[in-house]
């Protein structure tokens, strides 16, 4: 069984400047989320770290690319489509598990991964922000090893660029 490696120590932010904003989403993209999240997840990541400050759920909820269940975009499915999306609907799911969470089908499924990963902190539910670093996804979850060189990879390309 792989195990979720070592979290290096990250700070929880409440403020943070534009500069530092644009620091996390380079961050986010070499840490391999893009491929590792629905577009939802995408969208929770980069507005979080956009915001500059802590949001409230009631906050971020607007912000998400869904349709309202009952009124609640957290009720709302994060896959546009589980059918079309299996492979990588099955990797989050596996990571899900590892946290003793699962099967990842909403977005409020989807956020409270996130927090329990630890790629963003969330206060008693009320407020939610980034951590700094952001931490990759072979960072916070037990990836195979075609996972890691992908993300490898993807740092490389990051670095390269700047």
């Amino acid at each position: 069984m792989t195990t979720i490696p070592e979290e290096p120590q990250r700070a929880n932010l409440a403020k943070w400047h534009p500069n530092e904003a644009d620091k996390m989403a380079r961050q986010q993209l070499a840490g391999g989320w893009l491929r590792a999240l629905p577009p939802t997840g995408v969208q929770i990541l980069g507005a979080v770290a956009s915001r500059c400050e802590h949001v409230t759920p009631a906050e971020l909820g607007r912000v998400l690319p869904v349709e309202p269940v009952d009124g609640d975009r957290w009720a709302a499915p994060c896959w546009t489509d589980v059918s079309e999306d299996t492979e990588q609907v099955a990797t989050l799911d596996r990571y899900a598990a590892a946290y003793d969470r699962g099967p990842v089908r909403t977005c409020a499924d989807l956020l409270d991964l996130l927090v329990a990963a630890g790629v963003l902190w969330s206060a008693q539910g009320k407020v939610i922000g980034p951590v700094e670093p952001v931490p990759g996804v072979d960072e916070v979850f037990p990836v195979t090893n075609a996972e890691r060189a992908e993300i490898a990879s993807l740092r490389d390309m990051a670095a390269q660029l700047g």
